[in-house]
Parts: structure tokens; C-alpha cells; sequence
């Protein structure tokens, strides 16, 4: 499993004070009584620029990183990981989207497994939150604070810059708990899809909706502890545009994707939602 803790992407005075609110017993105590006001509140964001790198990665590879209780969808003796980067549009409540100009659009760098779907919780498409990290200190401290959905880190430093017909995205953690990434692709006109992903589908639009539409996100909490909520985007299908990796470096993930291709993809603009946070049992 990643990390939760959360810890400062550089040494100062403060940081084992910050470290010490954030990752302490006390507030884990106060969210577990009053419980997260994010829980009934409706989270809404106007994305763009959202960058998909995904592999199929040989089940043995990433086992470790799967919490107990947990049965990822295995495809072929693989299993479906994907990177989302992207930036914010106004992210906040729904409600108080006419107050829109008030909310921040920070970064997001979000790492994912895919959920076996079958019985129980994860009788709709599921996916596992990984790791999350911002460029945003505010909202790194917000989810924490207010959500047990992200445990967001927050790295030195944080770029997703689109220019022309490329993107550059680069997570330099620091001396935080945030993966590192260094990326570049660039666009191009036809679908090549690695062969491993025809296992899922030999259609471009039906293997896009494999990996983007998902009805719920799990974070796990501690052992057969997790907490859900209910996620939805709204995008146009015919926007979602193929990339091509150029450059990609990532000593966290170096040893479990090198061998393997990646399938990568760009969503314009899209809506997110997310909502009806609760604990469960997995």
C-alpha cells in the first residue's frame, strides 16, 4: 500500500508540528465522532487538460500494493493501472457553484486500481485510489481534515503544462510521501492500442469507457476498513484524444511498468462529481 502520511516536501520549523495535527490520533478521533462533512455534500469541478497513462502490469507486480480484502480485476494474469493528471476548475461544493470564482483549481496527479466487480460493494465499476497528490497546500490540508477519501500529498513541485501538440507533467515529491512522475507526450491522429488492452476490447470507444467511467471510489483505511464514495464525470467521447509517450521516469514505478506498454489518452474538458462518503467493511 502507498503511504498515507503525510509529510512536508521540505524540512522546517514547522513541519513536525503540521505532521504531527495531520497524521495524529486526535484528529483521526474527531472525523471518526462527527464524521466527514464531505459525506453529504455534493463536490464539483470543471476539469481539463486530463492526461490517462494506463498499463496492464502483471498481477504478481503489484500484489503488495493491494490492501487485504481487496480483488482487483485481473485480465489475462493483469491488472488494469492507471495515472490521471489534471487541472481543477473551480473545485468545491455543487450547491455553491454560482460562488464558483471562490474555489480554488489546484493540480490533481491521481493513481488508481480497478475493482473486481461482483458482489457486495462493487456491484458498479470501482476504482482504488491509489495515491493523490496537489499543488495546492489548501486543499492538501482540506481533504484531510475534512475527507478520509484522499489522503493527499503535497510535493515540492508540481507541473502539467500543455503547449501545442505536447504535455509535460513533472511531481517532484520533496521530501513528502508524493510518487514521483516525469513525463512528456505529444497527440497523435490514429488509436494504437497495445495488444495486452485488446484483451479488453479491440474498440477504441468501448475500451475508453472501460477505463474512464466509474460509478464509486475506495480508499482503504486500515485492515478490511475502507471508506466509498460515489463519483460520475460528464464528457464527450468523441473529444478523448490518443498520445504518444515520449519520456517516462518515475523511480517509484520504474521496476513495474518498464517492461510494459502504455495505453495514454487526453479528455479535453470534462464534470466531475463526488459524493455519499461513508465508511464500510471490505
Amino acid at each position: 500500500m502507498a503511504k498515507k502520511e503525510f509529510r512536508s516536501p521540505k524540512r522546517n520549523i514547522l513541519s513536525p508540528c503540521i505532521e504531527c495535527i495531520l497524521n495524529g490520533s486526535l484528529l483521526k478521533k474527531i472525523k471518526n465522532i462527527i464524521r466527514s462533512p464531505f459525506s453529504k455534500v455534493k463536490l464539483k469541478s470543471e476539469i481539463t487538460n486530463v492526461v490517462y497513462m494506463n498499463w496492464l502490469i502483471p498481477i504478481e507486480k503489484i500484489q503488495h500494493m493491494i490492501p487485504e480484502g481487496i480483488q482487483v480485476d485481473v485480465i489475462n494474469g493483469k491488472t488494469l493501472f492507471s495515472i490521471l493528471t489534471y487541472q481543477h476548475g473551480h473545485f468545491g461544493p455543487a450547491k455553491l457553484y454560482r460562488c464558483k470564482s471562490l474555489y480554488g483549481s489546484p493540480l490533481q496527479c491521481n493513481w488508481r486500481f480497478y475493482i473486481a466487480q461482483d458482489t457486495g460493494h462493487f456491484k458498479e465499476p470501482t476504482v482504488l485510489f491509489f495515491s493523490n497528490s496537489m499543488d495546492s497546500l489548501l486543499y492538501s490540508f482540506g481533504s484531510r481534515f475534512f475527507s478520509n477519501m484522499m489522503y493527499t500529498h503535497y510535493p515540492l513541485t508540481f507541473k502539467h503544462q500543455y503547449t501545442d501538440d505536447q504535455i509535460h507533467t513533472k511531481i517532484d515529491p520533496g521530501t513528502s510521501n508524493a510518487p514521483d512522475l516525469d513525463v512528456s507526450c505529444h497527440f497523435i491522429e490514429e488509436w494504437n492500442v497495445p495488444v495486452d488492452f485488446r484483451r479488453i476490447s479491440t474498440h477504441p470507444k468501448e475500451l475508453l469507457e472501460k477505463i474512464i467511467v466509474q460509478n464509486q471510489a475506495l480508499t482503504p483505511l486500515s485492515r478490511q476498513l475502507s471508506h466509498i464514495a460515489t463519483i460520475s464525470l460528464a464528457f464527450d467521447i468523441e473529444q478523448v484524444k490518443p498520445l504518444k509517450i515520449d519520456f517516462f521516469k518515475s523511480q517509484f514505478l520504474n521496476k513495474i511498468v518498464k517492461e510494459e506498454n502504455c495505453f495514454a489518452f487526453q479528455i479535453p474538458s470534462l464534470t466531475f462529481f463526488m459524493n455519499n462518503e461513508k465508511r464500510i467493511n471490505t
